[in-house]
């Protein structure tokens, strides 16, 4: 299914070029969950099997489809969490590369394998973050994920962009977990004679009855502000707009960019926010709000169009990622505080100083590029040179993406 037409920066319902696929809120609740579900049952790997028996038993449409109704779901998750990975015929590991839709497949597989290891990486975090007061899941290490659950993302991701989107949602997890040869979880549905075709049809409709997008943390934030429309009672929307540091910033746009940098920064495998985890921040709200069928209020469009800008000089999203991860990407756990670097600091801080030269009541996304921009040339030993280097790579020319930002300020 194409991706739901948007409004305003993106009306003409086209797709963001460059943007990256991935997986959206609904598929990572999923795997944190398997996480937590491994963890309890002292599970050595994460396999498809219990990815599977988290699917059925979670509250989504994809699971009911492969097994309907409370009977089917609860024997199916029974037989796995009996097994506790062991007893399958099966060792859940797949030689080589699944085998996915479209002719143009093999030119994804990098970006591919970076967002399934993106993923689990956050996935690792987000687990460690809800898992802080639990002693009893907060062990030193957590269980890696077999060769089939790999096979599967991966798969999942190809079967995104064969619907047209960027999004890869469960249902999209759900049908690589039906098409996938020899792997626990196609081991689990023949032991319980579940009807796979019949599944594989019920995800098709699902495709077709998809009307909206998924939100992101970060839209929701801006949507229970308020900045997004009425959302919320009143006294909802001034408590996140207040600690979303709107009285600092005059909107939550730029507090929710910071949302998404840290997000990018344990993504990426570093262990602290750094001023290219702000740069990779902006393009990725703009995918978020694009997904979600959303966009901001025109009093707030020109002083967030950072991203237009960057897109229009060339800079693609997909590119920014490949450059920006880590050389040895660290496994952020919950139990590490993401906090920004001082050099991401004194970014925010000259943005916010910049708006105010400028004589605008509100800091957004054209200040932080501005500030990411030119920091960059001044503050080489802070790490912010960084910046520069990932546009650069992509060939683009950042002297005039630096001159239209200037023009766009001095207006």
């Amino acid at each position: 299914m194409g991706q739901p037409a948007t409004t305003g920066a993106h009306a003409d319902g086209t797709d963001l070029v460059g943007a990256t696929t991935e997986f959206e809120p609904d598929v990572m609740d999923l795997l944190v969950e398997t996480l937590r579900r491994a963890v309890r049952r002292e599970v050595p790997v994460v396999g498809t099997d219990t990815l599977l028996g988290e699917l059925v038993m979670g509250d989504t449409e994809a699971g009911a489809a492969i097994a309907p109704g409370m009977r089917k779901a609860g024997s199916l998750s029974g037989l796995i969490s009996g097994w506790a990975g062991r007893g399958w015929v099966s060792d859940d590991e797949v030689d080589g590369a699944p085998v996915t839709a479209g002719s143009d497949e093999k030119a994804h597989r990098a970006a591919d394998e970076r967002e399934v290891e993106a993923a689990w990486r956050e996935a690792r975090w987000r687990f460690g973050l809800v898992s802080r007061k639990s002693a009893a899941e907060s062990g030193p290490e957590l269980p890696a994920m077999t060769g089939a659950l790999r096979a599967c993302l991966l798969l999942a991701l190809g079967s995104a962009r064969a619907d047209g989107t960027i999004s890869v949602r469960c249902r999209h997890v759900a049908r690589a977990l039906l098409d996938l040869p020899d792997t626990r979880a196609r081991e689990a549905l023949l032991l319980q004679r579940l009807d796979t075709a019949a599944a594989a049809t019920a995800l098709d409709r699902l495709d077709v009855a998809e009307t909206e997008g998924p939100e992101s943390r970060g839209v929701t934030l801006l949507r229970r502000a308020g900045t997004l429309g009425r959302s919320g009672n009143r006294l909802t929307r001034a408590l996140t707009s207040w600690t979303s540091q709107s009285t600092l910033n005059g909107s939550p746009v730029l507090f929710t960019v910071t949302v998404e940098a840290m997000r990018q920064a344990v993504r990426c495998g570093r262990v602290t926010v750094e001023p290219v985890d702000l740069l990779l921040g902006i393009p990725a709200l703009d995918r978020a709000l694009f997904v979600a069928g959303r966009s901001l209020p025109t009093s707030l469009a020109d002083v967030n169009s950072a991203a237009d800008l960057m897109r229009r000089h060339g800079v693609r999203q997909v590119s920014l990622v490949a450059s920006a991860v880590a050389p040895e990407p660290a496994v952020v756990s919950g139990s590490t505080e993401v906090l920004p670097s001082a050099a991401a600091d004194r970014i925010m801080a000259v943005a916010r100083l910049s708006a105010a030269q400028h004589g605008s009541p509100t800091v957004g996304t054209v200040h932080l590029l501005s500030a990411l921009l030119d920091e960059s040339v001044t503050d080489t030993a802070a790490g912010a040179d960084g910046v520069v280097r990932l546009p650069t790579a992509d060939q683009v020319d950042v002297a005039a993406l630096r001159a239209e930002l200037n023009r766009r300020l001095g207006a």
